[in-house]
């Protein structure tokens, strides 16, 4: 893998990851920020050098994947935080025993 491939994903990962941060603590005007964001660099990444047009079906289709990654972050992101408050919520307390 090239030194290119490997920054892409990794920067893929790092967005993937501030969506399910923001899907764990479930705030979607973050979400909603993060998503523009990481649109907007992709964007960029495809007409600064993929030569690609903003309208082209191909660049269409990558949004649309981006939105798609986002969401299902996001949505891991809130089932993990709903597991995570559901069980700090039954905990039991030491003191009573």
């Amino acid at each position: 893998m090239s030194l290119l491939v490997a920054s892409l994903v990794a920067v893929l990962a790092v967005w993937m990851a501030a969506c399910a941060w923001t899907g764990f603590q479930f705030n979607i005007k973050r979400f909603i920020a993060v998503l523009i964001i990481g649109l907007g660099l992709n964007m960029i990444w495809m007409m600064g050098w993929l030569n690609a047009h903003p309208f082209e079906i191909n660049a269409l289709i990558a949004q649309a994947s981006a939105v798609l990654y986002a969401l299902c972050a996001f949505g891991a992101g809130w089932f993990a935080g709903r597991i995570h408050r559901a069980w700090v919520a039954s905990r039991v307390d030491q003191s009573d025993v």
